[in-house]
């Protein structure tokens, strides 16, 4: 049974079943006709029998109205039953048997307005008011008449129940598609809503992303002016480093050289030492080249150059530069190396300097005892291990002691200065080498540092598991494997340089690639022969040069990638500057008589320029004992040299580049514009390398012997111009 009302929320109400307003009307008008047709035909008897029937109608007509505003429901099943009884009224009181026809009315009725249920229980309750009827023989009812009524009731009750419940049905489905209806518009709203606050939050979070976007890009021209400083830091620290280093290199290679300059016999125990402070000069020399070389690479990153080498030689190599010092506090040394060691692949340099650090510090962190150095394979790795025995480490202190500038301020460790930075930087080259490194200490005992390398780099998979395994493999056992190293898998290229200069430059910057170096077309096919490469890089000093130099080795190899640039030797600079060479401090004895000896024409007088006074005394030394017959001028300043040069024109100038005011670039800029001092030989002299920028081509030529596509030209283009606009 479906309900004659459905609420589907506050302020709705939507009817199911029409309103039975029309019926009240339908009997307001049929007990009007009453009573016009009972004045008209019937007696005065008859006639009052009628009225009171018209006004029963009336009657019931307007307490059915009220009680559909007061209860709807109530109002029609009020005026369903006020209709049945005022039927049986009719057929009782004024004796028309015709109206027991009218008795389906009801039925109908009650289906359309009250529902299936209800009109059932009507017809049943007019089928009781038929069987009282047909009892009453005032009714005068006969029983056709009944039957007919009968079968007319429960026939218009079937028929409209046939009618109306798909009616029912499709009423039910509506309203549930409603409701859900409903729900999806709430549902829609809701997020209608929520996706416009999304759209604030998007909005502003656009804002804040803007704005953080024009921080970003005042922080990267701060970082960038920041790099830049610190480029020009490091080198102006790396040129104050070279001054000093070069006067005590320069000395003691006079010292050790010419003794006899001093007139007297030097004695051997002080040669002796001064080769031990010659030596530790040139190692603090590179320590200061490697630190300039790391701040000019742009890659942020320290970058190893392993080779395959004998880790005896170089333990060696460390213990003669410490053997003084452990000598001089009467200290034991102690060696264990095993004479079938394998060869190990590590950086020289970087693991020397580990090594040097821990030896170095043990030996000044003990006064008594001794020291022992132990080397040992385990597994696929080579240990060392260095022991003192001196003071000990506390396990606080044993915790911390590899953090950068860390330096114990308690026991026998105070007051042995240091930077703090020794452990810090061998356990990071450890590390870069895939390697560990650890210490075992005990207080009044001794103190024991570990580090362990692999003896051969491990090489990562190119693929997953399945691109090594086949099931149609079929395993068959070696009788013998052949003793061969562990090689890693690197990039090569071969590198086509007539000027020698690019080899050091990329391997620095690229340890990474395999460089193979070749002078000319010849050999690089020769080295092609051998062992194919990923590409060949041409560069020669001429870029006139350049396009035929790159036909000719497109022909030789044509399944090769070309790529030729113009990198002139960084003293191509000096010399398009105006200047016969340029040296780099230190400088030896050697390299001053190598650039004397090139320049043409008598050699008598010579300007040294440089701002330090000990400079000046270094050069005058070294140029007396070339020759004792020269004559040496000395100035502090770019004025002054300029000046020397128009008053008495030297033979050849040493020129310093890094002077106050004016410096060396300047006053070679200035001699040049004369035609009276241009043809003066210069040689510059500095303790920076020669360029402060990078090393850069103005051009860069591809070629490939199958030639390059339209697809291939497009996206080597985007992949270039991308890489060409990315800041390095």
């Amino acid at each position: 049974m479906i309900s004659s009302a459905v609420t589907s929320g506050p302020g709705l109400n939507t009817e199911l079943h029409p309103s039975p307003k029309w019926v009240i009307v339908g009997l307001v008008v049929l007990s009007t006709i009453l009573i016009v047709v009972g004045d008209v035909r019937f007696e005065t008897a008859e006639r009052l029998r009628v009225l009171n029937f018209a006004l029963l109608i009336y009657g019931a007509s307007i307490m059915a109205w009220l009680l559909e505003y007061w209860r709807p429901w109530l109002g029609r099943l009020f005026t369903i039953a006020a209709l049945i009884a005022l039927i049986g009224l009719g057929i009782r009181w004024l004796g028309v048997s015709e109206f027991l026809i009218l008795l389906t009315i009801p039925t109908a009725l009650a289906v359309t307005l009250l529902g299936f249920g209800v009109a059932l229980a009507i017809a049943l309750g007019e089928t009781v008011l038929l069987w009282l009827l047909a009892q009453d023989t005032a009714a005068g009812l006969s029983s056709v008449a009944v039957a007919m009524t009968l079968i007319s009731i429960w026939g218009t009750l079937g028929v409209m129940s046939m009618t109306y419940w798909p009616l029912y049905d499709m009423a039910r489905w509506s309203w549930r598609h409603f409701q859900q209806a409903q729900h999806l518009l709430e549902a829609a709203r809701d997020r209608k809503t929520e996706l416009e606050r999304v759209l604030e939050a998007l909005a502003h979070a656009n804002r804040e992303l803007a704005l953080v976007n024009e921080k970003l890009a005042v922080t990267r021209r701060i970082a960038e002016e920041a790099q830049r400083a610190k480029a020009a830091f490091v080198a102006k620290v790396s040129h104050e480093f070279r001054t000093p280093l070069n006067m005590i290199i320069g000395l003691i290679d006079s010292l050790t050289e010419t003794p006899e300059i001093y007139e007297q016999e030097i004695p051997p125990v002080l040669l002796q030492d001064l080769e031990i402070v010659y030596r530790n000069s040139n190692h603090l020399a590179s320590m200061v080249n490697d630190v300039l070389d790391l701040s000019q690479a742009e890659t942020g990153k320290l970058h190893l150059r392993p080779e395959w080498a004998d880790l005896a030689v170089d333990i060696d190599s460390v213990l003669t530069v410490v053997r003084p010092l452990l000598e001089k506090k009467r200290l034991a040394l102690q060696v264990s190396i095993p004479h079938d060691l394998p060869r190990v692949y590590y950086d020289c340099t970087r693991i020397r300097q580990v090594i040097l650090n821990l030896v170095s510090n043990a030996a000044r962190y003990t006064d008594a005892g001794g020291l022992s150095l132990k080397v040992v394979q385990d597994g696929r790795y080579v240990m060392v291990s260095v022991s003192d025995t001196g003071p000990g480490i506390s396990p606080a202190e044993a915790e911390r002691v590899f953090e950068p500038f860390y330096q114990s301020t308690s026991g026998a460790w105070r007051g042995q200065g240091g930077s703090g930075l020794g452990l810090s930087i061998s356990q990071q080259l450890i590390e870069l080498h895939d390697g560990q490194i650890w210490l075992e200490s005990e207080l009044d005992v001794g103190t024991t540092f570990f580090f362990k390398l692999p003896i051969a780099p491990t090489s990562p998979l190119a693929g997953g598991p399945d691109t090594l395994v086949s099931e149609d493999w079929i395993w068959r056992e070696r009788a013998a494997w052949p003793d061969l190293p562990e090689l890693p898998y690197q990039q090569r290229v071969v590198l086509c340089d007539e000027t020698g200069a690019l080899e050091p430059l990329l391997s620095r910057t690229a340890p990474e690639v395999e460089f193979i170096e070749a002078r000319n077309l010849a050999e690089t096919i020769q080295a092609l022969e051998a062992c194919p490469a990923h590409a060949v890089i041409v560069n020669t000093a001429s870029p006139q040069r350049l396009g035929p130099l790159i036909e000719a080795a497109r022909l030789k190899a044509p399944d090769t990638p070309l790529i030729g640039c113009s990198l002139p030797p960084r003293i191509e600079y000096a010399l398009e500057a105006g200047a016969v060479d340029y040296l780099t401090k230190p400088i030896r004895q050697a390299n001053l008589k190598a650039v004397i000896e090139a320049i043409e024409g008598p050699l008598k007088r010579v300007l040294v320029v440089d701002d330090n006074p000990d400079i000046q005394q270094l050069f005058a030394r070294m140029l007396s004992i070339y020759d004792d017959s020269l004559e040496v001028i000395t100035v502090a300043s770019g004025a002054a040299c300029l000046e020397e040069l128009y008053a008495r024109p030297p033979d050849l100038v040493l020129l310093d580049v890094i002077m106050p005011e004016l410096d060396g670039w300047q006053v070679l800029e200035r001699k040049q514009q004369d035609e009276v001092i241009r043809d003066i030989p210069v040689v510059m002299v500095s303790g920076e390398d020669l360029l402060t920028q990078p090393y850069s081509s103005d051009m860069l030529l591809v070629s490939i012997g199958t030639g390059i596509s339209v697809s291939q030209i497009l996206r080597s283009s985007l992949e270039l111009s991308k890489l060409l606009l990315t800041p390095e």
